[in-house]
Order: structure tokens, then C-alpha cells, then sequence
């Protein structure tokens, strides 16, 4: 308060004082002005509690995709900041996605985001399982042969710590539905569901119920077309023999 101010305020009335004291307070994200700095440190407006949330994970992995979704479909030079991304009408779907990545743990999430970004999907699609589904169906058949084999491995290894067993009985010992589940979710791949000497035990183990969630990702028809004068095919297999798969 300046002098001048402090002056008025002690030759004003007591109406006129609450007057004056409004004008000291105020919330820096909203405009809201309050008599006593204490309100104001209690006070919560949406675009404050965003402000204190921007390091959450799920804000994080929103605020990546909202700097990344104005990149692509913008050429945007300069990234978007935090307060923009705050003051956003789409803050609550980014942040939602966000929080979706997080919990979902895609396979490649940089590409992830880029395929619904790329691809025109509905924003509020973007957390929806067809889309993932989708997404999957697609880069199962694209990525490289020992990122497959790679990943899948680090996904039966930690199966096999979390159930206190050995990483090379994976096929033999998980059972048809959470084999389903990763395999829907690109956590194990064909390459290595088909071309280790124990992949076969759990590809038997399937009913009709699991051929329908995995038909699509483990179609015989194409990876059999795909393996046939590979040269990834060898090498692979050597992989998966010397680790005793």
C-alpha cells in the first residue's frame, strides 16, 4: 500500500476501509481480490489448483502431448507454455490422456501420442481402447525384429520375478488370459510367440474367447508370410535358443 493510499485509509470510514483493503489481495491466476492476504493464500480457483498440479504425472504427460499436438498439426516454433496449456479449453482431455498414458504404459509412448495425433483422431477418443487397439495392430507389424524380441523378453522376465519363477517357463506357466492381455497390449510379440521352442504350449492353451482378443495381433497367415525368406527369422531364433526360450 502506497503512502498516499495509507493516508486515505486512515481518514476513511470503516465501509470505506474494506474498500481500500480489497485492492491489496489478489489472486494472480484468476483476478479475484480479497480483504486479507490469508484468504487469498486459501483461496483455490481451477487455474490455480492446475498451476499446482503441472507436476503431477499425469499433467506432465499432458502438458508433452499438448506442446506435441500444436508441433504437428500447428509447425508451432516456439513449444507452448505451462500457462497456456493451464488456461487451455482442452486442459481437462490432455490432462486425461495423460493420466492415461501413464496408467496404460504403451508400447512406445512418443509414438503413441503421435499416432492419434497424426492419424485425426477424435480428442476424446484418445483414451478410449479401440484407439490403442488400433495403434497396436499397426506397429506390431513394423517395428524391427530384436526391438520385438527385446521388449518381450524384458516383459516375461519381469512376470517371471513378479511370480517368483524362472523367465524361460514363461509360455508354460502363464496362463491364457493374462497371455491374451499382454499380447493385446503389444507387451509380448510374434516374433517371439512364434519362433521360441516353447511359444507353441501357449498358442495350444487358447480358446476360442482368447483367439478373438488375439486374432488380430498373432494372425498365422500373415506372420507365416512374414517370416517366409526373412533374414531376421535365423538370427532371432538364435536369440531365443542361447536364452533357453
Amino acid at each position: 500500500m502506497t503512502t498516499n493510499q495509507l493516508k486515505k485509509y486512515s481518514k476513511a470510514t470503516p465501509k470505506e476501509s474494506n474498500k481500500l483493503m480489497v485492492q491489496n489481495f489478489e489472486c494472480r491466476f484468476c483476478g479475484n481480490k480479497f480483504h486479507r492476504e490469508s484468504t487469498l493464500s486459501t483461496h483455490m480457483c481451477v487455474k490455480k489448483r492446475r498451476h499446482m498440479e503441472i507436476d503431477s504425472p499425469a499433467s506432465r504427460s499432458g502438458f508433452r502431448t499438448f506442446q506435441k499436438f500444436y508441433d504437428i498439426t500447428m509447425g508451432s516454433k516456439k513449444p507452448k507454455s505451462t500457462q497456456e496449456f493451464i488456461e487451455s479449453d482442452f486442459y481437462i482431455d490432455f490432462v486425461k490422456f495423460g493420466n492415461h498414458v501413464v496408467n496404460l504404459k504403451p508400447v512406445y509412448p512418443d509414438k503413441f501420442i503421435e499416432f492419434v495425433i497424426r492419424n485425426g483422431v477424435n480428442l476424446r477418443d484418445w483414451t478410449k481402447d479401440f484407439v490403442y487397439d488400433t495403434y497396436i495392430e499397426d506397429l506390431i507389424k513394423k517395428e524391427p525384429a530384436e526391438a520385438a524380441t527385446e521388449r518381450t523378453i524384458i516383459t516375461m522376465a519381469e512376470w517371471a520375478t513378479e511370480h517368483k519363477t524362472n523367465f524361460t517357463d514363461f509360455f508354460k506357466n502363464v496362463s491364457a488370459n493374462e497371455a491374451a492381455r499382454l499380447i493385446r497390449t503389444g507387451k509380448i510379440s510374434p516374433w517371439v510367440l512364434y519362433l521360441s521352442e516353447s511359444g507353441g504350449s501357449l498358442i495350444d492353451a487358447f480358446n476360442d474367447d482368447h483367439a478373438k482378443i488375439v486374432g488380430s495381433i498373432i494372425d498365422p497367415g500373415y506372420w507365416m508370410k512374414k517370416f517366409k525368406n526373412n533374414d531376421d527369422v535365423s538370427y532371432i531364433k538364435d536369440i531365443l535358443a542361447q536364452s533357453g526360450i
